[in-house]
């Protein structure tokens, strides 16, 4: 853990701090916390819940929904279609 005059930068102007620890800033990656690393690469954290569904999962569900009704059309058609033939 450090300690001194690089740990206390909460004095410093908002200038001085981005030319630190904003992309291409002058303190290593290896000295920053994940938090600074995520915002210095612009990664999002990450939730505080796994659990939670995001839109994409919500928006796959509906597309399989949708699928599933669809082939059961398909099925049901050449179903009636063969019996009526008969």
């Amino acid at each position: 853990e450090k300690k001194g005059k690089e740990m206390d930068d909460s004095g410093l102007p908002a200038s001085q701090l981005r030319q630190r620890y904003h992309k291409g800033g002058s303190v290593p990656d290896s000295d920053l916390s994940a938090s600074q690393l995520r915002a210095r690469h612009g990664i999002q954290s990450n939730p505080k819940d796994f659990s939670t569904s995001s839109k994409a999962n919500e928006n796959s569900d509906a597309i399989m929904l949708a699928a599933g009704a669809f082939a059961v059309v398909i099925f049901l058609y050449f179903v009636v279609s063969y019996f009526s033939s008969m």
